[in-house]
């Protein structure tokens, strides 16, 4: 994430009001779970952050709620992101060019395992060994991911999980 281009600023100017106010929540999110996630069971992570995506509090998720987080975290990354570390900048660009290039809605009903809309932390995590460690940790460790699952559900882009999940 070293940097945006000019047209993902405009962007940004352009969300509207709701989604630019949402941004100073999502900042206390990750600094307030920054260290549940990169030290405590995976599951604390996961909840702090479904919590946050889950706007009508029903237990799934939503294109439409996946899409609000996906446009949050690109108007953090603008106003907040110099302040990490180029390598973590690098990660979280590279996430959203990742998303934006697979297609949001196509992703979603790759994971949408059932079909129903909604998305469950089963389905988002379905290819996914979960245990006592960090997250972080598990999702780079190739043994705790199902690679083939999940080059399957990114399409083209699946080959590139090869340089996102640790070689052992």
């Amino acid at each position: 994430m070293k940097h945006l281009p000019p047209i993902a600023l405009a962007a940004i100017l352009l969300l509207p009001a709701a989604v630019q106010a949402d941004v100073p929540a999502l900042a206390r999110l990750i600094e307030t779970n920054r260290t549940v996630c990169e030290t405590k069971p995976a599951q604390r992570c996961i909840d702090a952050g479904w919590a946050f995506a889950d706007a009508d509090r029903d237990g799934v998720l939503g294109l439409t709620e996946i899409q609000r987080v996906r446009r949050l975290t690109e108007q953090w990354v603008v106003t907040k992101g110099k302040s990490l570390p180029p390598r973590q900048q690098g990660s979280i660009v590279m996430g959203l060019m990742l998303v934006d290039s697979a297609g949001l809605p196509v992703l979603f009903g790759n994971y949408d395992l059932n079909g129903d809309g909604k998305l469950t932390q089963a389905e988002l995590f379905a290819d996914v060994k979960l245990d006592n460690r960090p997250l972080p940790w598990i999702l780079a460790d190739r043994d705790a991911v199902d690679l083939p699952a999940s080059r399957r559900k990114l399409g083209a882009l699946g080959p590139l999980l090869d340089s996102v999940i640790a070689r052992r």
